[in-house]
């Protein structure tokens, strides 16, 4: 194999694969100061002169001048899981029978799509409105009531649910989450519209939205290690969203053990 290179001395050389320097190829000799590059080269030579003029030009090293104030700074938010283990711990029966019953919701939703779009008997809000599905979620309340459903609020219906496309699911389930974190508090009615939109999400998950299902489940569990018993009404919803994120979802090392 050989390689053709140019040398300091402007001559075209051969060199073996081995990095044997061989007799000159070609001889491009010097440029006359009246050699104008804008023409177009006639010769194989003229090329050459291009090449070496050109190569003349370029620093032996060049850096980037990166403006750096037009990046913005990038945070990571690191949610540690929680230690603390829960008050109850649910079988793993009792876990495979909640996927099953998730499942068999599932394949009905998309049974129902499949017949065509239904259209909600109310007007929803616009995909960047959260101030509007806070509010059709949770009606007037300014906070979700943490040992009931809201007071008003409007349910997930199923007509609501089957117009509603994948983007739409996706960001209406952002914000759930994003309500969760912030305000630390869960409801029935909260609760009933994270497995609805659960229900909804198509297979494969995108990675942003399966790194929003892992969230999802560390609130849950850290929620539910701030309960003080067992019975309590949140309890059980907590841990079936923990159950379906870990189990329906695949994300096995967030499951209870």
């Amino acid at each position: 194999m050989l390689l053709s290179l140019l040398s300091l001395d402007n001559t075209v050389v051969t060199m073996s694969a081995n990095g044997e320097h061989l007799e000159p190829a070609l001889y491009v000799g010097e440029i006359n100061e009246d050699f104008d590059p804008m023409v177009p080269p006639a010769t194989g030579e003229e090329y050459i002169q291009r090449v070496v003029l050109e190569a003349s030009k370029c620093d032996d090293i060049i850096v980037a001048n990166v403006d750096r104030s037009r990046f913005k700074e990038q945070t990571v938010n690191v949610n540690l899981s929680v230690t603390e283990p829960p008050l109850i711990s649910p079988s793993i029966e009792w876990q495979q029978c909640q996927v099953a019953d998730f499942s068999a919701v599932r394949q009905n939703l998309a049974r129902q799509k499949a017949l065509g779009i239904i259209k909600p008997s109310i007007s929803l809000p616009a995909r960047t409105d959260e101030a509007g599905w806070y509010l059709l979620c949770f009606g007037n309340d300014t906070e979700p009531v943490e040992n009931g459903s809201s007071s008003g609020g409007v349910p997930p219906l199923v007509s609501i649910l089957l117009s509603m496309n994948q983007p739409l699911i996706e960001q209406v389930l952002e914000y759930h989450v994003e309500w969760l974190e912030a305000k630390s508090k869960f409801s029935v009615q909260q609760g009933r519209w994270l497995y609805s939109l659960l229900a909804c999400l198509e297979l494969p998950l995108l990675p942003e939205t399966c790194s929003l299902l892992r969230t999802l489940a560390r609130e849950c569990s850290r929620l539910r290690t701030s309960l003080k018993t067992s019975d309590h009404p949140s309890m059980a919803p907590l841990t079936l969203l923990i159950c379906l994120v870990a189990h329906y979802f695949r994300q096995m090392d967030l499951a209870d053990t």
